[in-house]
C-alpha cells in the first residue's frame, strides 16, 4: 500500500502550501518529542510506547465523555509511575496515543507547525506518565 501526502492550503501562512503528515510523519515527530528529553529522564520512558491513530476510537470518547471526535490529540494510557510497585508484573505497556486528524486540524486552525504541537502534546502526556493531573501541569504553562 502506498501512501500520499496531499498540499494542504493556508492562507495566510508565510509558506502557502505544506504537505499534511502521514502516520509515519506524526510517529516520527512523537517519538522524537520521546528521545530528545534529558538523558536522566530515559530510564523511565524506556517502557513507553507511541502509537499513532487518525481518530480516538468510539470506547475511548465514550470514556472521557466527549462527543466530537476531533476534541482528543493526545491520551496517555497506563499506570503512572508513582503508582507502580517493584512487585508489578503486568506486561501491559504504557502508551501514549497520538490523533492525527485531529492534530492536524487543531495546528491548521491554531497557525502552528504540527511537529511544535506534537511535541506540545507529547510532554503533556510524558508528564502523566510521570503522575502529574492536568491541574499540576496547568501550574508550569508560561
Amino acid at each position: 500500500m502506498t501512501t500520499h501526502k496531499t498540499p494542504l492550503k493556508i492562507v495566510g501562512a508565510r509558506n502557502t502550501s505544506a504537505e499534511i503528515p502521514d502516520l509515519a510523519d506524526i510517529y516520527s515527530m512523537g517519538y522524537k518529542a520521546l528521545t530528545d528529553l534529558p538523558k536522566k529522564y530515559q530510564p523511565f520512558l524506556k517502557s513507553l510506547v507511541v502509537r499513532v491513530e487518525n481518530f480516538p476510537n468510539a470506547n475511548t470518547l465514550q470514556n472521557l465523555q466527549l462527543s466530537d471526535r476531533y476534541d482528543l490529540l493526545g491520551l496517555y494510557k497506563g499506570t503512572p509511575l508513582p503508582q507502580k510497585t517493584l512487585n508489578n508484573t503486568t506486561n501491559v505497556p504504557d502508551i501514549i496515543y497520538l490523533y492525527r486528524c485531529p492534530l492536524i486540524r487543531y495546528a491548521r486552525e491554531n497557525r502552528e507547525p504540527v511537529d511544535v504541537l506534537v511535541n506540545h502534546i507529547m510532554i503533556h502526556e510524558i508528564g502523566h506518565h510521570f503522575g502529574f493531573t492536568d491541574e499540576e501541569m496547568d501550574l508550569f504553562r508560561l
